[in-house]
């Protein structure tokens, strides 16, 4: 399945019939238009999201306050007043993990430093070996994005079937982990071009822009990103 059938599957894009053009040439020269659509088709979901969810709890707030003035009315106009302090007090209590997967992808794609709080093994790949054998995803992910190292993350994925894990029922990784996965994956574009855009467009296809933990994250991760491959496609030693 291309990016572009990913992409229209979650954010109801159309163009059925630029697909089919499409897929008539390589991965490398689809997969940087589909993405720009597919950021542009995210970008209006979250902002529709946004915008709906406002006027519907203004709404409900308005139509509370003018039924009664009674303290309950008043608390809950407060309450929905104050919508955006209570969700980042509910964001500040997300697993330590995720936050840090998450401040890593939101940071750039230029920084290659590993965290100095982070207590990691000279050779990490021990480690993941362990976790993916014992089918612990969630944490071998996890532990190498943290390391801020693509290579690392790299050879992870290469480790596993990322189609088949993405595929599962619940699905193992978090939209964190998914969140910087596709951030990481970016930086590095250069190397391992058409492996580590499919990889993207797997993990594309799995990212939910609504989930409480990333949504406030989507949109400057997938400008970011955007912005990545666009810059890879116009270097002059680049054939699209």
């Amino acid at each position: 399945m291309s990016l572009f059938v990913c992409v229209s599957s979650i954010f109801g894009c159309s163009g059925k019939q630029a697909l089919q053009e499409t897929l008539k040439s390589s991965l490398e020269t689809s997969v940087i238009p589909a993405f720009e659509m597919s950021c542009r088709a995210m970008f209006e979901q979250v902002d529709a999201t946004f915008q709906k969810g406002v006027v519907e709890h203004t709404t409900a707030a308005q139509q509370q306050f003018e039924a009664s003035h009674s303290p309950l009315a008043i608390a809950l106009r407060d309450a929905i007043n104050s919508a955006s302090s209570v969700t980042q007090t509910l964001s500040s209590e997300i697993l330590d993990g995720q936050r840090k997967l998450l401040a890593l992808a939101v940071a750039g794609a230029n920084s290659k430093a590993v965290n100095p709080l982070l207590e990691v093994p000279l050779d990490p790949t021990k480690e993941l070996s362990r976790l993916i054998s014992e089918r612990k995803y969630e944490e071998a992910f996890t532990a190498a994005l943290q390391r801020s190292d693509v290579t690392i993350v790299s050879w992870l994925c290469a480790q596993v079937d990322l189609p088949g894990i993405l595929s599962m029922n619940p699905l193992p990784l978090s939209q964190g982990v998914l969140l910087s996965l596709l951030q990481q994956l970016a930086c590095d574009i250069s190397k391992e071009t058409p492996r580590k855009l499919a990889w993207m467009r797997e993990v594309l296809s799995a990212i939910n822009p609504t989930d409480p933990m990333i949504v406030v994250h989507v949109r400057p991760i997938f400008e970011q990103v955007y912005q990545i491959l666009n810059h890879h496609r116009n270097l002059p030693s680049t054939r699209y």
